[in-house]
């Protein structure tokens, strides 16, 4: 009886977790290069995560899913979105603005 009890706590401990939902993904340019430091936060919370030097972010929150999610860095379009669920968003591909597109084509 022990061992079952046992397994059945081990068995049942994931579900007893933080109660923190995440997603983690990718931020990058149209050329395909990493942005440093662009900023992806949940929609009307204080839940923010920052890019690193590969563009890669974590955001986590208690907030259960179907977020908001807004990504703004400077020099480029701020793009939302919605997530349903945890996991890897994968690449997520920033457009310039137009400041920085007229720089780029040297106008």
């Amino acid at each position: 009886m022990r061992i079952v009890t046992i397994m059945l706590i081990l068995s049942l401990a994931p579900n007893f977790g933080f109660g923190q939902n995440s997603i983690s993904g990718k931020i990058i340019d149209e050329l395909g290069l990493p942005i440093y430091l662009a900023t992806v936060e949940i929609s009307d919370t204080e839940h923010t995560a920052y890019t690193n030097f590969d563009g890669i972010f974590t955001l986590i929150s208690e907030k259960d899913f179907h977020w908001k999610i807004n990504i703004k860095s400077k020099g480029y379009k701020t793009e939302s979105f919605f997530v349903l669920s945890g996991g890897d968003t994968g690449e997520i591909v920033l457009e310039y603005d137009a400041e920085m597109r007229k720089l780029i084509e040297g106008q």
